[in-house]
This record gives structure tokens, sequence and C-alpha cells, in this order.
């Protein structure tokens, strides 16, 4: 029996995207303990049979005081808990995970990339500074893992290039996997209940409309100024479309979309702003196309849901985003930052290909995001 310790920066993380492989360990009779912040997830990681233990990651913060803290907190914890695995998610906790296990004379180390975040979207001086202090620290720090697991080619190409890391600890996951078994393909009863449920909350006739559904938080970096500006581009000609955006205001962002401006924005340019959706997943089976066209991901889990449920995508041509689609045959690519190739490609949408991609992105789902191949990839390096 193996105690694996699991660290993240928040709990929703862990649980939503990592619960088939702790599901899988504690099937198998491990002992899983957690280190993540607190908020609603912490309960349901318990149900699980995780230990929780909390500690409170300042997401945005590149104070020198609160990460020697944080670095403090966590070889404390970690030399308490005494785990024979760590895993450690999101840029702190793998970074600063990974060197406290270290210190603290843990056997295995692992660490996930789940993608690289806004400090590799943006080249202002600011931004290149701290990005060049993140790599900086990601190069000592993975220098003690054992394997290091990427969501996409592109970000541990770029990890390979930069002798970030040496090419034999890297592993492609292809994302963070998604249970299948919590996923059926939607009938066309069950999405046409789901049209109607739709078309109640906006207050709109959808019969011979198509609902393009953007479900992100409302920030900069998600696409929302392409997103928006696509759909008053589109609105102004055509009556065909309803678009729909779902997700929280980001308010640790330094690019922060006011509630205020999202509902002006959304009234100026023909968007239903429906906020945050404890039931994401009835607006993506009663949507036509799902659209997130961001400046770079990890591997979306947003998309990776959608391509479950059959829905076509349209995303930009970007590192994680990209993986998602085969262009022309369950979705579009379009270029980054760009509302007007954003609109074409959203203009393209036809009954035609929207039939067929029902079947084609739930294959390239069962094929690629199918999250028992990454158990088993996991489970292999946490045994051998």
């Amino acid at each position: 029996m193996l105690k694996i310790l699991m660290i993240c920066n928040t709990d929703g993380a862990l649980y939503v995207f990592r619960k088939p492989l702790i599901e899988r360990l504690i099937q198998k009779k491990q002992l899983v303990s957690s280190i993540t912040s607190r908020s609603q997830y912490i309960d349901k990681l318990s149900d699980l049979g995780v230990k929780p233990i909390v500690l409170e990651f300042v997401r945005h913060s590149a104070s020198i005081f609160t990460n020697i803290r944080i670095i403090f907190q966590l070889k404390r914890l970690i030399a308490t808990e005494m785990p024979d695995i760590v895993h450690s998610f999101t840029h702190k906790p793998a970074i600063y995970g990974t060197i406290t296990a270290k210190l603290s004379g843990v056997k295995k180390i692992f660490v996930t990339i789940t993608g690289l975040g806004t400090l590799f979207v943006y080249d202002d001086l600011r931004t290149k500074a701290l990005r060049f202090l993140l790599l900086f620290q990601y190069k000592i720090a993975l220098k003690f893992a054992t394997k290091v697991f990427f969501q996409n080619a592109d970000d541990m190409d770029y990890f390979v290039k930069l002798k970030i890391i040496n090419e034999d600890k890297a592993i492609l996951t292809n994302g963070s996997g998604i249970d299948l078994k919590e996923f059926d393909l939607p009938d066309e009863a069950r999405r046409q209940k789901n049209r109607m449920m739709i078309s109640d909350e906006v207050g709109e006739d959808l019969s011979n409309k198509k609902i393009v559904l953007f479900p992100a938080r409302a920030l900069k970096e998600k696409g929302f100024f392409e997103f928006y500006d696509a759909a008053k581009i589109i609105s102004a000609s055509s009556g065909e479309f309803l678009f729909i955006h779902l997700g929280l205001i980001d308010r640790d962002s330094k690019h922060e979309i006011s509630g205020h401006n999202i509902h002006r924005f959304a009234h100026d340019c023909g968007v239903h702003y429906l906020g945050f959706k404890k039931n994401i997943m009835d607006y993506i089976i009663g949507s036509d196309a799902v659209v997130l066209p961001s400046y770079r991901e990890g591997v979306p889990r947003s998309l990776i849901e959608a391509l479950a449920f059959g829905k076509f995508i349209v995303t930009t041509d970007v590192p994680g985003c990209k993986e998602t689609v085969i262009d022309g045959w369950n979705g579009f690519l379009c270029s980054p930052a760009d509302k007007h190739s954003l609109a074409t490609k959203i203009m393209a949408l036809d009954e035609d290909i929207l039939k067929k991609s029902r079947l084609r992105s739930r294959g390239l789902c069962e094929t690629k995001f199918n999250a028992e191949r990454l158990i088993k990839a996991t489970l292999e390096h946490y045994f051998s």
C-alpha cells in the first residue's frame, strides 16, 4: 500500500480533473491525501476517500514573502504526511511541491504541467520578466521530478527545447482525460429538451436557430472580445444564430472584465450572458457548436466535454485548443485574436457538417481523451 499525496492550487481543479485517477487509486486500496485551497469541493474529495489538507495558494501573487510562506508550509505538511509519492499540478504546487518533496526525502515525485498560462500569451516587459522567473524556477524544480506529464505536445517540446527537462522525463497525456461513463452521447430527444430549456431562459424561439456556446471565464485571453465581436458581426447580417456565454467573472485576473461591462457588451453584441451555471453540461448538450477562441491552453476541459457530447467545435489554432479539432472534420480552427476569422468559421456552419460531427467528435474523444489512457500511464509510473 502506497501513500500518495496530490498537491493542487484549488480543490475544485483536483476534484474535477483528477477524480477518475483518485477513484482508481482508492479502488486499489492506496492511501490518498491532498493539499489544496478550500472551497465546496473539499467535502467531495473527502467523500471519494481522500484525506484533504488545506493550504491557501495565492494564485496571482509574485510576492517573495508569500511564496516563502507557502514553501515552509508545504515542507511541514509533506514531512508530516511522509508520502511515498507526491504528484503536483499547476504552477506553484508543481514548483514548490517538487522542491519540498525532495527536501522531505520523497522517493517518487511527479508533476503535471496543466498549461503554461497567461505568462506565455502576453509580451509586455513585466510579463517577460515573470516568465523568465517561472522558467528558471521550473528548471530548478524539475531536476527532482521522476516524470513530468504534459497535456499538449507544444508545451512538452518547449520545455525540452529550452533544456528545462530531459526528454526522457517527459510524458504526453493529451489533457486531463474524461470519464466517458459519466458523459453519454445524448440522443436527439435529450438535445431537444435542453434546447427548450435554453429557449425558455432566453425568451426566444430557437426552432430555426443554431445555438453557439462560449463556455469560459470572462477573460481577455479566453477570447472574450473575439467571441463578442464575432457575434456582433454575424448578428448584423444573419438571424440564424443565438450566442450564449456561460462563465464566471475572474476577479483575480489583471485583465478583469467587470460584470457591468459584460452586460453592456452582451447588449451591444447580441450575446446572452447567463453567468456561471452548475449544469453547464445541459447547455453544451443543447447547443449546436461550442466556441473557445482562447490564446493558449493546456487542453481545455470544456472542449473535451463538448467532444464527448458530439459537438462541433470552433477554436483557435494554438497549443491546447488545436488538439481537440481535426480542421474541417469535427470543427474549425480559426486564427488567434482575430474576430473576423472567428466570425467566418461560425458562419460556415451548416446542418450537414453539424450532423456529421456528432459521431466524429465523440470518436475523437474516445480515442484521444478517455481517462482510462491517462490512468493507465500514470499508474505504470506510480508502481514501477
